[in-house]
């Protein structure tokens, strides 16, 4: 099944609701995406540009798409990014692709 990494930043509304009632999002999160056909593989509270991780994993990138833009409809985020995690092996697959057809391309001229 096809992997994701979601950054995503609380809104100050939800900041505030967790600190004055400290809690695990965890739960809340398993509800939605376990609805959309995924699971939580881990997920993180970080520092930084974010302020948590999510790495998930679902049938097909529409039931990701779907369990994102239910979570974010909520209004709790006021930032996410998702990215599409590619295993090894099938990078190395796509650079070996990569290899046979990069004759094909040619760059802009001017």
């Amino acid at each position: 099944m096809p992997k994701y990494m979601s950054q995503f930043s609380y809104s100050t509304q939800s900041i505030e609701g967790m600190v004055n009632n400290p809690q695990d999002r965890r739960a809340a999160a398993e509800k939605v995406f376990s609805a959309a056909g995924g699971t939580i593989e881990c997920m993180y509270f970080c520092f930084g540009d974010y302020d948590g991780v999510v790495i998930t994993e679902f049938p097909s990138d529409v039931a990701a798409a779907s369990a994102i833009l239910a979570v974010g409809s909520s209004g709790a985020f006021s930032a996410a990014k998702t990215t599409v995690l590619i295993p090894m092996e099938d990078s190395v697959a796509a650079m070996e692709g990569a290899q046979k057809i990069v004759g094909e391309y040619s760059a802009p001229s001017g």
